[in-house]
């Protein structure tokens, strides 16, 4: 059994849509917040605070949590596409302000598992996470 693959659970609605994937190894929850770009990190975070999917409960990652989902050994995406079929190969923001700049946030580019800081106006998108069985 590959370890990767036994790590994530989809969560499927009572149509049987992949809504969530559940990480068995951080106890955490994630789904999509949309399919669009948001306009900006607080536009993200705001969004992710107001997703209903299967209940309340959810917020932006922080810069650690995000990073953990990176699977290194993938290109575009870099991320189990299986386990996370709504991540595209672009940039999520994370809930993580910048040290050196109040003004900026860090973010996990999906498509080379890149991470960096951006200024918090900039287009992202974002997934959502909160602690499983919520």
């Amino acid at each position: 059994m590959n370890d990767a693959i036994a790590r994530f659970t989809p969560i499927t609605d009572a149509a049987g849509q992949h809504v969530a994937t559940r990480d068995t190894t951080t106890g955490l929850e994630w789904a999509p917040v949309g399919t669009e770009e948001h306009d900006s990190q607080q536009a993200a975070e705001k969004a992710a605070a107001e997703l209903d999917t299967l209940g309340g409960g959810w917020r932006l990652p922080t810069i650690d949590e995000l990073a953990a989902l990176i699977d290194r050994t993938r290109y575009n995406p870099a991320i189990d596409a299986e386990a996370f079929p709504f991540v595209q190969s672009d940039w999520y923001w994370s809930s993580t302000a910048a040290a050196w700049s109040s003004a900026s946030a860090w973010l996990v580019g999906f498509s080379s598992g890149s991470v960096l800081d951006y200024h918090r106006d900039s287009n992202g998108f974002a997934l959502a996470c909160r602690p499983a069985g919520q």
